[in-house]
């Protein structure tokens, strides 16, 4: 049986990365629980505390809502060319 041997090096990097995802899992478990708190009683605050939760996951929300758009375009149009047909 074969094992891989870590340096020093790679532990440390490991570990930091490890950090890393750990403080971004923090960050976005309190966006959470705010968001669950705030769609309690929603206002305009809902969508500024969505928007903050997607900046640790890689997202922005003009970029959600962006895609959405084409994603309804495309849903709607083999509606409107059965509708022709």
């Amino acid at each position: 049986m074969s094992s891989i041997q870590a340096t020093d090096s790679d532990t440390t990097k490991f570990l930091e990365l490890l950090v890393k995802i750990s403080e971004q899992q923090k960050t976005i478990c309190k966006l959470l629980d705010e968001l669950m708190q705030l769609l309690d009683m929603p206002s305009e605050d809902v969508l500024k505390v969505l928007a903050r939760l997607l900046v640790p996951m890689g997202h922005d929300m003009d970029e959600l809502v962006q895609n959405l758009k084409i994603e309804a375009v495309r849903a709607e149009l083999p509606r409107t060319s059965q509708q022709a047909g």
